[in-house]
């Protein structure tokens, strides 16, 4: 079989394209493939109607994928055609897109090659440059969000994410269902997050939930726009309150201490951060001298627990609970334990529609963290618009690869 037959067979073209002639070079580890069409009607790449070819363009070059090491290239002169609707326009091939230098299985392999690895790593593994590589991740975004469409959400999470110093934040928005980054908003501001909301309207008709800490802006915009959406406030941001009241009770008793109980408080500090099954073992003996010590700390830390004893309970029987353990943190004679408290009962609708859904914001932060490593893993971004593309190419679950239309 000689080279002209073996790429026909490989490449697969479909009729009327056929391979016309082949060269290779060893001293490159290169191969070129001329490719060329019999006479035939083509498909205008906007409404894909058949049309007769009206002129040809120079000849350009795709890079294909590699042959045995070698690094393969197609060249083609590409039909135009002459569409009533669209005018003079470069035809649909079947191998490339007009808008980049490679060819579409080539460009797959960049996509999942990109989403494995660094833009540096993927650079030395395909051959592309950083740049060329920015412009891939660019259309299979914008290929991805297109075959999305206006999806609609029925649950949703929003959460925020520092992007650069000095207070630059993101909003990121979740659908909880396909457990992926919906959107990411360019600020963590009320009138810019409101706007979205405002636009979205169609997608977001049927949010029945909406999971989120206890910001206070992200509340007011959900109530102003999605009425019918049941705000939850995660459990792990209420418990984190009630830590901080913990650890806020502890540093004042601590300054009342003995210079030896003192540091003995000191290195025992994050024992009362844990829960009660969650002490290891090797604290135990620490834990419970400093409880003997720290009084008020240690009805603190219970009142905590008997919170988080009370989140775990069914939806029937939390609120009872709740009121129970309301009375109890805020006659605790605990000052932080009992602002504590009256900022729990203020949002205690958000937790009660947590605990009946079993919604939790879990999702956001898990995504917050990968989102972190992908920064990380940039060393950063030279803009926002950069860092947006990324976490939706990695964190969107988009349907970004190109597709063949027969």
């Amino acid at each position: 079989m000689d080279l002209v037959s073996f790429y026909q067979n490989v490449l697969s073209l479909p009729a009327p394209w056929y391979v016309e002639s082949v060269e290779c070079f060893p001293g490159e580890k290169r191969v070129d493939v001329w490719l060329r069409h019999r006479e035939s009607r083509f498909r205008c790449p906007e409404c894909m109607v058949e049309h007769s070819v009206h002129e040809h363009l120079p000849e350009r070059t795709w890079r294909h994928l590699d042959t045995c090491g070698y690094q393969t290239f197609l060249h083609a002169r590409l039909p135009r055609v002459k569409c009533p609707l669209h005018g003079k326009i470069t035809a649909w091939v079947p191998f490339a897109t007009p808008q980049t230098s490679i060819t579409e299985e080539f460009e797959c392999k960049c996509i999942r090659t990109m989403q494995e690895c660094t833009m540096q790593g993927a650079e030395a593994l395909t051959g592309v440059s950083v740049r060329k590589l920015e412009r891939i991740r660019l259309l299979a975004v914008e290929r991805g969000l297109k075959r999305r469409g206006e999806k609609p959400l029925s649950e949703i999470g929003i959460d925020e994410k520092q992007v650069f110093a000095r207070h630059k934040y993101f909003t990121i928005i979740c659908d909880q269902k396909a457990k992926s980054v919906y959107d990411v908003i360019d600020s963590r501001k009320m009138e810019h997050v409101s706007p979205w909301f405002t636009k979205n309207q169609g997608i977001l008709h049927d949010v029945g939930t909406a999971a989120m800490d206890m910001s206070a802006g992200y509340a007011s915009v959900i109530r102003n726009t999605l009425p019918n959406a049941a705000i939850c406030f995660d459990k792990f941001h209420v418990v984190q309150i009630m830590n901080k009241a913990v650890d806020s009770t502890r540093k004042e008793e601590q300054k009342k201490l003995s210079e030896e109980q003192r540091k003995l408080m000191f290195g025992s500090r994050f024992c009362f951060l844990y829960a009660r099954e969650n002490l290891p073992a090797k604290h135990k003996d620490k834990f419970d001298k400093v409880a003997a010590i720290a009084v008020k700390t240690s009805r603190a830390w219970a009142i905590k627990d008997a919170l988080r004893d009370a989140l775990s309970l069914p939806p029937p029987d939390f609120e009872p609970a709740f009121k129970k353990w309301h009375w109890w943190a805020t006659h605790s004679r605990l000052e932080h334990v009992r602002k504590a408290a009256k900022t729990l009962k203020a949002h205690f609708s958000g937790i009660m529609n947590a605990v009946e859904y079993g919604i939790t914001n879990a999702l956001a932060e898990g995504l917050n963290s990968k989102i972190e490593a992908i920064k990380r893993a940039a060393c950063g971004y030279r803009s926002k618009t950069s860092f947006r593309l990324a976490i939706l190419f990695h964190c969107g679950k988009l349907d970004m690869m190109p597709k063949l239309i027969s």
